[in-house]
This record gives structure tokens, sequence and C-alpha cells, in this order.
């Protein structure tokens, strides 16, 4: 039997040796998949995206949701999933790829679609606007904890909006996100 072991470890070995350089590659461009600039509103995002516009919703550790809870899932403009970004320390979904939106609002609708209704959106309008209290069937007025009350906030390229998912303008490589808040 110590007969066969040591020429089996031997070729075991070599065939270890020789695919090295594969599996490096391979992690590589796994790495590569994302963007890498924590400077950019687009940092860990599929590198595919780029320069497009994207709509990212992050739910909280005690709502997270049953299909976007391992990661932050990358879903692309014409609904196909491009794997879980497992290195962004939340859980939720991206949807992205898309041009030419100018509107928020209409971004937003069109975008979420994409996720076979499990990024829906519910919304009121009143005299401020549109006032979004649901995604993703989180609806955060239902949110309980050791706060007063809990709201879906939206940043635009890294920063907190300064108006409305209605009023907010897009131009082309524009991220909107949106997580639960609490006061």
């Amino acid at each position: 039997m110590s007969d066969f072991l040591k020429p089996a470890s031997v070729v075991a070995l070599l065939a270890l040796i020789a695919i090295a350089p594969s599996i490096q590659d391979n992690l590589s461009a796994e790495a590569s998949k994302f963007i890498d600039d924590n400077e950019s509103a687009h940092d860990g995002l599929p590198t595919q995206w780029e320069g497009k516009q994207v709509i990212c919703v992050h739910f909280p550790a005690s709502s997270s949701h049953d299909r976007f809870s391992q990661g932050v899932t990358m879903i692309g403009a014409d609904g196909s999933d491009l794997g879980a970004n497992q290195n962004l320390n939340r859980t939720g979904a991206c949807v992205g790829g898309f041009e030419g939106y100018s509107n928020g609002l209409d971004f937003m609708m069109d975008s979420t679609r994409v996720a076979s209704g499990d990024l829906s959106v519910g919304y009121d309008v009143g005299q401020w606007g549109h006032f979004v209290h649901t995604i993703g069937g989180l609806n955060a007025d239902t949110m309980t904890g050791d706060f007063n009350g809990a709201y879906w906030n939206l940043d635009h390229n890294g920063a907190t909006s300064t108006v409305g998912i209605g009023d907010l303008v897009m131009s082309e490589g524009d991220v909107i996100s949106w997580g639960i808040d609490t006061w």
C-alpha cells in the first residue's frame, strides 16, 4: 500500500501545482468582478455597471428579505441574476445597468420591477410629494425596536438625498440606495 501512496502523492502534488495558476486566475476574476473604489458610489457593484444607473435596496438585519438575505444580490437590467457580493457587510439587492432615466421615481419603479416582484414599492403621495413606505414587502411603519419610528431613507450617489424620489433628477452613472433609518 505504501508503494502506491508515494507515487500517488507525487502525482497529486504535480496536478495541484499544474492547476494552481488556473485557481489563482479564477479567484482573481471573481475579485475583479466588482468595482473596488470606496470613493465611488459604484463601489462593490459589478464592473459592467460602471457609468450606468443603479438602484440598491438594503434590508436591516432584523428584517432581512427571504430572497436577498445572503450578501447583496446583483440583478441586471434584463432580470438576470449576476450573483451576490458577500463582502458588503449587508443584505439586499442592487438592480443596475440602466441608462437614460432622468426622473428618480420613473427609474425606481421600472428598475424594481425587474426583480420579479421581490422589490415591489409602496408609496403615498402627499403635500410633500411621494413618500415611500414599503420596499420588498418591508413597511417601515411596522418596524419595532429601541427607537421611536423608522423610515426608508434615500441616498443619491452615496449621500442622503436633499429631495424626494419624485423630485430626484437622475444623470448617467447615478446610484440611488434605500435603507431603513430610525429616530
